[in-house]
């Protein structure tokens, strides 16, 4: 009988102990679905400019839409096609509003004088920029976009058209700079800002830089 009752008592407790781990994974495998989920939210967050869980509930969430960001990492010509700057820096953008428009699928360019088919479109950039030598080290941000045209190029490329503030360091903020902002493979950005506008100062090439985040809320 007294083995019966320890065989019994040693059962007992070793179903508790698997019930404990299993609670335990549990919690783990919860805690890590829900750390994700809240770091997607929390970036999609900071692209609209809404500081993590300092809003009501009904400010919280971003609409549904397209968020994404990444890094700038780009080198640029001088005013003789030669490599002399290095760019670095950080951008992020949103397509937002694009619920009622599901049928669209951008494979032609959508004009901007016909705002209804347009979604909501926001980007900012911001990076240093300094000479290979490491001298003239200086800032510039890119902010206030205007989408005027969007387009599918192919299955994974996208262009993106409009205008945007550019500040540069003599003449300060430039208003309607034209910007052209490729998406391609969902890796690399490339980021045209029109030369004329800005006294050619980017050089003759696209600013590039790294798609790291990615992310589309339904609803």
């Amino acid at each position: 009988m007294f083995i019966t009752l320890k065989s019994t008592i040693r059962s007992v407790l070793l179903g508790l102990n698997v019930l404990l781990v299993l609670a335990i994974a549990t919690t783990v495998y919860n805690s890590q679905f829900l750390l994700n989920n809240n770091s997607i939210m929390v970036y999609a967050q900071q692209i609209m400019g809404m500081p993590p869980g300092g809003m009501g509930m009904e400010q919280q969430q971003p609409g549904p839409g397209q968020y994404a960001g990444g890094t700038i990492s780009s080198i640029q010509n001088d005013e003789n096609g030669t490599p002399a700057w290095i760019l670095s820096g950080l951008w992020k953008g949103a397509l937002t509003n694009t619920a009622d428009k599901s049928n669209q699928d951008f494979s032609t360019p959508t004009v901007g004088n016909n705002n209804d088919n347009l979604p909501t479109a926001t980007f900012e950039a911001e990076f240093d920029m300094v000479m290979l030598n490491g001298s003239a080290l200086h800032q510039h941000s890119i902010y206030n976009f205007t989408l005027v045209d969007i387009m599918k190029i192919d299955d994974e490329d996208y262009q993106v058209n409009g205008t945007a503030t550019v500040t540069m360091v003599e003449d300060g903020p430039v208003n309607n700079v034209p910007l052209s902002i490729k998406a391609m493979n969902n890796n690399v950005i490339s980021i045209l800002v029109d030369p004329t506008k800005v006294n050619n100062h980017f050089g003759n090439t696209p600013i590039f830089g790294l798609i790291q985040q990615d992310i589309v809320i339904k609803k």
